[in-house]
């Protein structure tokens, strides 16, 4: 895809100010050997869905073995299956992408359970996001916009039945399957650079 590298720069230097650190890498291909620089082999590492980690071979790498990765449990207890969920707070690294980012620095994210955006929050002591330049928006209103747009594909892909897979519409549902039901804007890094931010060349996610 084409994009303006003059816009990803101002929204790099902002991110920045923000005490964000920000990378810009050409391809996909880039992400890896990036990462491989900047979290340990032997670290506990978890990570929140996204199609961005699968494209960019992140999401395999998590799992080749090298790390003490925190899968979620897909048998045992509900509270077994909760307990699983938590211990990402104490991961070493936590790893997501982003709905949108805003050029002045802004990182928007919405979720459904709110097990992505919590560990992003607060909890583990790095965060790195992965997000193709295609998520670069100039307002809060377009990000908004961005977030209502891919939610309905987000849901299809995952399986749901909520009323926007029917036809790619917000229908600010009250469905038990609703996958925006948290609203999450990182406007500041309290400390600095815990949150990486790795922009990549290509459209990459949803």
């Amino acid at each position: 895809m084409e994009f303006d590298m003059t816009l990803v720069q101002k929204t790099m230097d902002n991110l920045k100010k923000r005490q964000f650190r920000p990378f810009f890498v050409q391809t996909k291909e880039d992400v890896l050997p990036l990462l491989k620089t900047l979290v340990a082999e032997g670290e506990t590492v978890a990570n929140g869905g996204s199609v961005t980690l699968g494209q960019t071979g992140v999401d395999a790498w998590l799992k080749s073995g090298v790390f003490n990765y925190l899968a979620p449990l897909q048998t045992g207890t509900e509270k077994e299956k909760k307990d699983a969920i938590r211990q990402r707070f104490f991961a070493d690294s936590f790893f997501l992408s982003a709905n949108a980012i805003i050029s002045d620095g802004r990182i928007v994210n919405e979720d459904g359970a709110s097990t992505r955006v919590a560990p992003m929050i607060y909890g583990p002591d790095k965060v790195f996001i992965v997000a193709g330049v295609n998520k670069i928006v100039n307002t809060m209103t377009e990000a908004n916009a961005r977030v209502k747009k891919v939610a309905p594909q987000n849901c299809k892909r995952i399986g749901f039945s909520t009323p926007c897979v029917e036809d790619g519409r917000c229908h600010d549902c009250s469905h038990y399957q609703r996958s925006c039901c948290t609203s999450a804007v990182l406007n500041f890094s309290r400390v600095p650079d815990r949150i990486t931010v790795i922009l990549v060349g290509e459209e990459l996610g949803v």
